[in-house]
C-alpha cells in the first residue's frame, strides 16, 4: 500500500512538473495560455499577435499587420504558479477609429456605408488567464476578461460590421461592455504536430444582440525551428442586427514566425 502511494505521488509530480521545464508544446505554442514568451524571444503571425518576452514576468504584444489601422499595445503579466495553476493577467489598449474610418467607403475594402464617420474610440481590455497541465503533453486553459470603450461620441448603431468573428469583438465600441469567457485544451502529437480545441463566449451588457459563441479547432505543424503553419475552423453563433444566419462556419489559416 505504501509503495503504491509513493508511486502515485511520484507520478503526479512528474505530470505536474512536466511543464515547469520547457517542452516542445510551450516552445512552439504558448499563445492563448497563461505562459509567457521566454525573455528575449519573439513570435508573430498574420492573425496571431506579435509577442515579445521582456523578462520572466512581462510580455508585450500587438497585431503588427493592423498596427497602422488599429494602434494597439498590450502586456501580459505572470503572477506565478499556485497548486500547479499558472496565473497571468492581460491588459490591452487599442484605438479602432482609423480602421473604422478606412472601411467606411464604397468599393473594395468597404465594410461600412461611407455616410458614417467615427470619432475617437479607446478600447480597454483587462483579463485573467489560468493554465494547468492535465497530462504530460496536454494543457487546459481558461480565460475571463472585460472589454469596454471610452468614446468621444457614440457611433451610429447602423454602422456596425455584421460579420461573425468581427462583430462580437467590436460590439462594445457601440454600446455596453463585453464580458469574455473561454476555455481551451492544447496538446502535442509529437515534436512537430500540435492541436487546440476551444470555446469562447461574448456577453454584451445591453438588451439585444448580446450573446455570441465560438467553437474553434486548430492543428499546427512546426515546419522548422522558427516557422509554423496553423489551420482549422471557427464555428460561430450570434444574433446580428441586420444579417443572418445565426450559425456560420469559417476556415482559419495562419503562418507564425519566431525566434529559434
Amino acid at each position: 500500500m505504501i509503495r503504491k502511494l509513493i508511486f502515485c505521488i511520484i507520478l503526479i509530480g512528474c505530470v505536474s512538473s512536466g511543464f515547469t521545464q520547457e517542452t516542445p508544446l510551450l516552445r512552439k505554442w504558448s499563445y492563448n495560455t497563461a505562459y509567457l514568451v521566454p525573455a528575449g524571444k519573439w513570435e508573430s503571425g498574420i492573425l496571431q499577435p506579435f509577442r515579445y518576452g521582456i523578462n520572466q514576468k512581462l510580455e508585450v504584444y500587438t497585431h503588427v499587420p493592423m498596427l497602422p489601422f488599429i494602434p494597439e499595445a498590450g502586456v501580459k503579466v505572470a503572477w506565478g504558479i499556485k497548486n500547479d495553476f499558472v496565473l497571468a493577467s492581460e491588459h490591452n489598449l487599442s484605438v479602432p477609429t482609423p480602421f473604422l474610418n478606412v472601411v467606411s467607403r464604397k468599393g473594395i475594402g468597404g465594410l461600412i456605408s461611407p455616410e458614417y464617420d467615427f470619432a475617437f474610440i479607446l478600447s480597454v481590455y483587462n483579463g485573467l488567464a489560468v493554465t494547468r497541465p492535465i497530462a504530460p503533453k496536454v494543457l487546459l486553459s481558461a480565460k475571463a476578461g472585460l472589454a469596454f470603450a471610452i468614446r468621444a461620441e457614440k457611433p451610429d448603431p447602423q454602422s456596425t460590421i455584421d460579420l461573425p468573428v468581427i462583430y462580437p469583438r467590436m460590439a462594445h465600441y457601440y454600446e455596453g461592455a463585453s464580458i469574455r469567457l473561454g476555455a481551451a485544451v492544447k496538446g502535442s502529437l509529437g515534436e512537430k504536430w500540435f492541436y487546440e480545441e476551444g470555446v469562447q463566449s461574448f456577453i454584451i451588457t445591453r438588451p439585444e444582440n448580446n450573446f455570441f459563441f465560438e467553437n474553434t479547432g486548430t492543428l499546427m505543424w512546426a515546419v522548422g525551428k522558427s516557422f509554423r503553419i496553423r489551420g482549422g475552423y471557427i464555428l460561430a453563433y450570434g444574433k446580428y442586427p441586420y444579417v443572418t444566419p445565426k450559425w456560420q462556419l469559417w476556415p482559419t489559416l495562419d503562418f507564425v514566425f519566431g525566434s529559434k
